[in-house]
């Protein structure tokens, strides 16, 4: 292949893009909104725990006595110091309960360290190192570290933005995928084009890449755009920048790639096989499906934000990619869209 005829081919089509008024729309609407509208909108929910959860665990302790290698069943104590107490079916309330073991009990604005704690409600307490048995209740309480309720949210939160920023280089394609074929066959230019030396493959990475570099391009814009704005309105209420970590660089750098060459090929295809700009797009539009399955298990939890569940998600999507490529390159006739395609 010669690298220099598909460049050729990619310039001509980035060049017809700009020409384009609905694709360049698509291209800076799409990450416009996911880049600033949906950050704004997902950040407010965590700095509102945020601002809650520093109010409320400003907790103060005047302990009046001390409960040490005993026993507590079925009591209530308020403003104690209590440790290396089995506490069952009890009611705690401002008091440091440290290395007990608990049971059915019920806590509340305590700090509560290096303890097991089973069957029991926790709300409005600091902990710290503890071991949280099944059947356990935590509300706005705060972790040594930070807020669990918030960390939880934290996670989902910027798990279902990263998602929603990878659907970038999978949505921009089909538009701009199905200009590749049917829109110079309306424009009347796809015939020289065809006829031209350029080989099958030639053809196809030239074309592919044009789309490839807009995507991309938009995505890594938008990531950057989306991470300074997350962590300039997020900075004053947790007191760190969380962005970018290591899942959102591989999924941006890995992942993100990779589905938008799935998009890419399988676009092309469906462009060079239709005859209808608008059927070209509906196909394609089931390609964001891969990235939907992507969403629905990470809400689940059958993705976390662990880098491993990732990085197997991306092989798949790089398995995919190879047989799409060689299904393009099977199933591309250059004589048949030349003769056949009214």
């Amino acid at each position: 292949m010669r690298i220099d005829r598909a460049v050729v081919v990619a310039k001509k089509d980035l060049s017809e893009f700009r020409k384009n008024r609905y694709i360049m729309m698509t291209i800076v609407m799409i990450p416009l909104i996911s880049s600033v509208i949906l950050p704004i909108v997902y950040v407010v929910p965590i700095n509102q725990l945020s601002r809650q959860s520093q109010a409320e665990l400003d907790l103060t302790f005047n302990t009046t006595y001390y409960l040490d290698n005993a026993t507590l069943t079925d009591a209530t104590i308020f403003n104690a110091r209590i440790e290396n107490v089995n506490i069952t079916n009890c009611i705690i309330r401002s008091s440091i309960v440290e290395t007990c073991t608990i049971l059915n009990s019920n806590f509340n604005e305590s700090r509560i360290a290096y303890s097991s704690v089973r069957n029991s409600m926790l709300e409005r307490c600091y902990l710290d190192n503890l071991t949280l048995d099944v059947g356990n209740t935590v509300r706005t309480s705060q972790y040594a570290g930070g807020s669990h309720e918030l960390d939880q949210l934290k996670a989902l939160m910027f798990n279902v933005l990263l998602i929603l920023l990878i659907m970038i280089p999978v949505t921009i394609p089909t538009v701009t995928a199905s200009y590749s074929f049917v829109g110079e066959k309306v424009n009347k230019s796809l015939e020289p084009l065809l006829a031209t030396p350029t080989t099958d493959l030639e053809l196809l990475a030239g074309k592919s890449g044009s789309i490839f570099a807009v995507s991309m391009g938009a995505t890594w814009i938008s990531f950057a755009v989306a991470v300074v704005l997350v962590d300039v309105l997020t900075e004053p209420f947790l007191g760190y920048y969380p962005l970018p970590n290591a899942y959102w660089i591989v999924g941006i750098l890995l992942l993100a790639p990779g589905m938008c060459l799935m998009s890419i090929l399988a676009n092309v295809i469906i462009s060079s096989r239709v005859n209808d700009v608008r059927v070209s797009q509906q196909i394609g539009g089931v390609l964001i499906l891969p990235v939907l399955l992507f969403f629905f298990f990470s809400l689940a939890g059958v993705l976390s934000t662990a880098l491993l569940p990732m990085m197997v998600f991306y092989l798949g999507v790089l398995v995919i990619d190879a047989g799409i490529v060689l299904l393009s390159l099977k199933v591309f006739n250059r004589e048949e869209i030349l003769v056949n395609w009214k």
